[in-house]
Order: C-alpha cells, then structure tokens, then sequence
C-alpha cells in the first residue's frame, strides 16, 4: 500500500507540473519552464540570495545563475548587495517580473482547482494532514538512518 501512494504521490506531482509548464507556454511570457520556476521561487522569497534559491529549487547553482542572468536581462529581477552578507546579493522582482508572477500565479490557481475539483473541503484538510506527517517523515531521519533501522 504505502508503495503504491508513493507512486500515486509521483504521478500527481508529474500530472501538476506538466500543467505547469503547459500554462507557462500557453502564457506567452517567453520563459522555459525552469526560468519560470526560478521567477516564482524568488516571488515567493523575495530578499534570498542565490544559494538559497537554488537549494529552495533543488537545483546547482550554475544552473539557476544562467535563469537568473535571463530574468535579470529581461529587467524581471534585480539583484542588490545583501544586508547581512556583503559577498551575497538579494534576489528581487521588479515590477514587470511581478506581473508575469501573477499571470502565473492565475494559472497555477487554475490547475489548482482543477486538480481539487472532485475533492471536499473535509477531504482536502486530512490530505494536507497527511502529507505533512510524510513530509515531516523525510525531514526526521535522513534517508541512510532510515534505512538502516529497516534493515535491523
């Protein structure tokens, strides 16, 4: 059983952000997917510095400083020297990035409803519920001690 949610949890995630990236072509906004995510990552934690982003992203820092060079060419983020780190800069968006975020955003929401659509209130409470407990599961016990202990 928990297998078989695993697998139900992986192909959600798949079905969602493929929808995702559909929305992000379908918005003509001229971003890749990746570019996109990396927009709404830094709208979601506006002042983080890079490194920040990219372990938020799960992605190497090369990877997104070349997403984060378009966005800045593109005049859709700013990057301003770190109050706390003078070595680091703050990742910001800047009005015309706010707007694409929120054009996003619109479609995300979409998704969104569409993904709960046949799903009450009640029932999305105890998902979330749920998901928490396997998400605090991951964050408990790093992967080697877990499985060790299931190996004894």
């Amino acid at each position: 059983m928990t297998e078989a949610s695993i697998d139900l949890l992986s192909e959600l995630s798949h079905r969602f952000q493929q929808r995702l990236r559909d929305g992000v072509y379908a918005a003509d906004v001229e971003l890749t997917p990746f570019e996109a995510r990396a927009l709404a990552t830094i709208a979601r934690m506006p002042g983080a510095n890079q490194q920040v982003v990219a372990a938020r992203m799960g992605c190497d820092k090369a990877q997104l400083t070349r997403a984060i060079k378009v966005l800045e060419a593109r005049s859709l983020i700013t990057r301003e020297a770190s109050v706390e780190n003078w070595r680091a800069l703050d990742l910001k968006l800047t009005a015309g990035g706010a707007a694409i975020f929120a054009r996003l955003q619109a479609h995300r929401a979409a998704v969104t409803q569409d993904c709960f659509a046949n799903v009450t209130a009640a029932e999305r409470e105890h998902l979330s519920a749920i998901l928490t407990k396997v998400i605090d599961g991951l964050t408990a016990r790093p992967a080697a001690a877990s499985h060790a202990t299931a190996q004894e």
